[in-house]
């Protein structure tokens, strides 16, 4: 997103768990990834582009793919997730309304989200105390400045250490 790298160590050469799909997604949106013996390097160019992409395997991904997609310079349709209106909270409309409330262009759709480019400004993320939401609002924060989570500890309930581990890797 911000032209950078991050390597994720000990990535295996092969994986069942849906956050593998990255690889392609990523890819897709004009990044790269490489898979070494020290882990899995994904690196930003800086330019983010939109993609049309099923997600209905990896449904879990689509926070985080919503924010990515918020950022690009070209238009995202995410689909095959109608399942995420019935997770903590209504996944769908919730990242609607906190994307567009940041100054985003986002539409539901029956299964999914259109997500159409736009500057995006700071103001609180809500996470409804669903923590794929504030992993959303984070990806988002890495690149519009004034984006406070509310909530960040909601985290906890998958990677515990969340808030410390993000602070620690932004530096703050």
């Amino acid at each position: 997103m911000t032209g950078g790298k991050v390597t994720i160590p000990d990535w295996p050469e092969r994986t069942t768990q849906p956050g593998d799909a990255l690889r392609e997604i990523f890819t897709a949106m004009g990044g790269s990834c490489e898979l070494t013996e020290r882990g899995l390097t994904f690196t930003g160019t800086g330019r983010i582009h939109g993609i049309d992409v099923d997600l209905g395997e990896v449904g879990e991904l689509t926070p985080g793919i919503a924010a990515v997609a918020a950022l690009a310079d070209s238009p995202s349709t995410l689909s095959g997730v109608a399942h995420l209106r019935l997770h903590e909270t209504d996944r769908l409309a919730a990242l609607t309304k906190e994307i567009n409330e940041l100054g985003g262009d986002v539409t539901e759709t029956a299964d999914g989200l259109h997500i159409r480019p736009r500057p995006l400004h700071g103001g609180v993320f809500h996470t409804y105390d669903d923590h794929r939401m504030a992993t959303a609002g984070a990806i988002i924060g890495l690149a519009v400045k004034g984006v406070e989570i509310e909530n960040v500890g909601t985290t906890a309930k998958t990677l515990p250490d969340f808030p410390d581990m993000w602070t620690g890797m932004l530096g703050a």
